[in-house]
């Protein structure tokens, strides 16, 4: 396993990384406009200004090298410095967004396999009956209604017309940090992040256990008289899980990746709207950082999903 985990990191890992991050800074530094274009607004500001700010941000080198500048410094595990005015660490910005977001997040992923799968199994228990139908029905919304059209309808019912739930935000200045206030800040968004989660895992779950429950040992179970529900959910749902811990490797980081419109409508004070912010002020170095955090993400997340087969199934073994 652990000669597999160390090919899959040095082999694969590394360099689909590094491709992945020469694309990004070439897409970032051949868009439209540039970290200094604000300055050109300003009334009576002398062209030299501009190519003095160019020259402090190294963006008047080639693009090759402010990718080799760039790299060097992440090889250090330093991600560089802001481009805005404060000039701080990219480091710190994300340290002190991560706690929102992963809280979101966490909360969304709790929501999705929460619900999903328990309503997943019991729509294949129940198979062709009105709950099914129900299910598959809210599974089709679910997957296709927009996340930021269904925060807007949240916030329209929930926030404005019944004023049941904040509108936004995360905690007010001097707010007292209870259960309850988390429960009410969290509520609509998290379930506007998790609800392709849910409709997702449920329609995995009911398809995956449709096509284990049949299977020959199952029917000699129920053969030596073992109840239905101790055949479903005893022998039947562990290896109905397998294909569901593959959706678990890919949805975080897709579940993290997705916060980014979610907290924009919610005013939630995370990665997301750090990166909306970044990306309107072409701050390279933060947009590289959130990015490539999502792409360690993203290959942490499948590494993780082939493990969890291995520790679901003993018959698999990574040599």
């Amino acid at each position: 396993m652990w000669r597999y985990i160390m090919r899959r990191i040095f082999l694969q890992g590394i360099p689909v990384l590094l491709g992945f991050s020469f694309l990004l800074y070439l897409v970032i530094t051949i868009a439209p406009g540039s970290p200094v274009t604000h300055l050109r607004g300003v009334p009576n500001l002398d062209s030299s200004v501009i190519e003095q700010r160019k020259a402090q941000l190294g963006l008047d080198q080639p693009f090759i090298v402010q990718y080799l500048n760039w790299l060097g410094r992440v090889l250090r595990f330093d991600l560089g410095l802001s481009f805005d005015s404060a000039r701080r660490p990219v480091a710190d910005l994300i340290k002190e967004r991560m706690p929102a977001t992963i809280t979101l997040s966490l909360a969304s992923i709790v929501l999705g396999w929460g619900i999903g799968i328990p309503i997943g199994i019991l729509s294949a228990r129940y198979q062709y009956s009105v709950f099914d139908y129900a299910i598959t029905f809210f599974a089709f919304v679910g997957i296709s209604i927009p996340s930021f059209f269904f925060g807007l309808i949240q916030l329209y019912v929930f926030a404005l017309k019944l004023n049941v739930l904040p509108a936004g935000g995360f905690f007010m200045a001097g707010e007292a940090r209870t259960l309850a206030g988390y429960v009410s800040y969290l509520l609509l968004p998290s379930l506007t992040l998790g609800l392709a989660s849910i409709a997702g895992v449920a329609r995995y779950m009911r398809a995956s256990l449709l096509e284990v429950i049949n299977q020959d040992y199952l029917r000699t179970a129920r053969a030596k008289g073992l109840p239905e529900r101790l055949v479903v959910y005893k022998h039947a749902l562990r290896n109905a899980l397998l294909p569901i811990l593959t959706l678990l490797g890919f949805m975080i980081p897709g579940i993290f990746s997705g916060a980014v419109i979610v907290e924009s409508i919610f005013a939630w004070p995370g990665l997301g709207s750090l990166a909306i912010q970044a990306v309107n002020e072409r701050n390279y170095p933060v947009i590289m950082g959130i990015d490539m955090m999502f792409a360690v993400l993203i290959f942490l997340g499948s590494i993780v999903a082939d493990i969890s087969y291995a520790l679901a199934d003993p018959r698999i073994r990574y040599e």
